[in-house]
């Protein structure tokens, strides 16, 4: 049941739900639109073609092996790193979070680096044990997994090992009193407890990884690896077919849709305990193992990231030069700020609407807006990416209105993110304080300026440097409405990949390497809750 809300949410929450409802509604009605022509022709042409059967069974297939990888993988990191206090586990947890604001382009350019053909790991592994020919990585069914578990490994890592930390260690001691070993302790006490996490981990990266597109465009590197994201992509730009391409998404609509409905189905939020269990200071036997853990996430993150900067100073020949810096920078720049231009309005437009859809949806008890907010991930970026292109087909709008369109489409697709970000917030606010506040005379709207919105602060501003990162990194997008007209920072590196120019997608990788390391020393900086109890 909804509660009796003061008109002045209302009124601030209804631009941005108009908004919100306008740019998803519209290009998803182009989509619907275009596939249900000539009798849902388009459409049922899909649901009759076998290969959208052979395109989806394998999109579940590589979705599920990535969140069975990356979780499985990090579940023992995440033990110990719950139980045990030793040098560099901060800075370890912070290059994990790091994850967080790394555009995927940034993944598959690390990777071409690293364990192509040329890379730096074949290289090494030639020198060191004078291999005859490289160890073939890329452009296979493996990379995608290995990529998609690099990507993902820090998501279930933070998720679990916060999860587990926040649990009652009490009762694990309980179960020890009563005589029942660590083994039975686990299976009987810890799993239980943090299973949810375990769960919303694999659930959250296999949606993921079901919507992937640049990852298998690059290093799957063949048609047989298309997943549905990159075959309606290739429907629009290979075959020049949209209505089959409109069937397609409306189909993977619904698959993501149902998708998310169950993977939400029966979830219950449980209540974290206040007191986190205390960390033991690893000594002896437990010192090493944490020196192996230590390593082996560095050996496993550090490398392909590393390899960018690298190979943005090294030549292919091993000569040390900043000439291609130069050059990248100077055919880069238009993108540069093209990039920083639309990801700074998208971010701002989506933080907003976020604190004004999340205030009114915390006062009014209100589960359908965070909701709605959600459709965009339903929907799939390459979707709302094609509904806007028929949507400025359709209407003729010309080329100089293009960016408006990219800059629209971001927004969309960054505002998920940014409600689940502010929302949290807005559920902690105590209702004595604007209640105290009102007895006192203080008017509404100074309610909501003077007392909430401050309280909200770090919340909104770990959302704007969210989707600021998430914006900068987007390319599917941006891909599909631009037709070559638009050039993005990661369109750029992308088209740059695709020529072979390794040293200057590398330079400008850099710059977005920095900038994801500038928005999240910006987003930790002081963003914590203080104040909200």
């Amino acid at each position: 049941m909804g509660r009796k809300v003061p008109g002045s949410y209302g009124l601030r929450a209804l631009p941005a739900i108009i908004l919100m409802a306008a740019l998803f509604l519209v290009p998803a009605a182009f989509v619907f639109s275009t596939a249900l022509r000539d009798n849902a022709a388009p459409l049922l042409a899909t649901i009759r073609d076998g290969r959208t059967y052979s395109v989806l069974l394998f999109t579940l297939w590589q979705a599920f092996l990535s969140a069975l990888a990356s979780t499985a993988i990090a579940l023992p990191f995440a033990a110990f790193f719950a139980n045990y206090s030793f040098p560099l586990r901060k800075a370890v947890l912070a290059l994990a979070a790091l994850s967080f604001t790394m555009p995927t382009i940034l993944t598959v350019l690390g990777f071409v680096i690293w364990y192509g053909n040329n890379g730096y790991l074949n290289s090494m592994l030639k020198a060191v044990f004078g291999l005859a020919g490289p160890v073939r990585i890329l452009y296979s069914f493996k990379a995608i997994i290995l990529a998609h578990t690099y990507l993902n490994f820090p998501i279930a890592f933070l998720l679990i090992t916060s999860a587990w930390q926040s649990s009652a260690s009490i009762e694990e001691k309980a179960s020890y009193m009563l005589g029942k070993g660590r083994l039975r302790t686990f299976i009987s006490v810890t799993l239980p407890s943090i299973w949810g996490s375990i769960s919303s981990s694999f659930s959250m990266i296999f949606l993921f990884c079901f919507s992937s597109f640049m990852i298998v465009m690059v290093l799957g590197g063949h048609p047989r690896y298309y997943m549905l994201e990159t075959e309606i992509y290739r429907r629009v730009y290979i075959d020049a077919d949209i209505p089959s391409a409109a069937g397609l998404a409306v189909f993977t609509s619904v698959v993501t849709s149902a998708l998310l409905a169950l993977a939400s189905w029966g979830r219950k939020e449980k209540k974290a305990h206040r007191s986190r269990r205390e960390l033991r200071k690893a000594r002896g036997p437990a010192l090493a193992m944490a020196i192996i853990m230590v390593l082996l996430i560095l050996c496993f993150l550090l490398p392909p990231t590393l390899s960018i900067i690298a190979r943005s100073l090294i030549s292919k020949s091993g000569d040390f030069s900043i000439g291609p810096w130069k050059k990248a920078l100077e055919a880069g720049s238009g993108a540069i700020a093209t990039s920083f231009a639309i990801a700074a309005i998208a971010a701002l437009l989506a933080s907003s609407m976020a604190s004004s859809i999340s205030l009114y949806a915390a006062k009014s008890g209100s589960r359908l807006l965070p909701l709605l907010s959600s459709l965009p991930l339903a929907a799939g970026s390459v979707t709302i990416g094609l509904g806007l292109l028929a949507a400025s087909t359709a209407l003729d709008l010309a080329p100089a209105l293009r960016p408006l369109v990219v800059l629209l489409s971001h927004t969309i697709i960054v505002l998920p993110f940014s409600v689940r970000t502010v929302m949290p917030g807005a559920m902690k606010i105590p209702e004595r304080l604007p209640a105290a506040a009102a007895v006192l005379g203080a008017p509404e709207r100074k309610i909501i300026s003077k007392v909430e919105k401050p309280l909200l602060r770090p919340y909104r501003k770990r959302a704007f440097c969210f989707a600021f990162a998430l914006s900068l990194g987007e390319v599917n997008a941006t891909m599909m409405i631009s037709l070559g007209r638009i050039t993005t920072l990661p369109v750029l590196i992308y088209d740059m990949i695709n020529h072979y120019d390794y040293q200057g997608a590398a330079a400008l990788g850099t710059v977005l390497l920095l900038e994801a390391l500038a928005v999240f020393t910006i987003a930790e900086w002081g963003g914590k809750d203080h104040g909200i109890s």
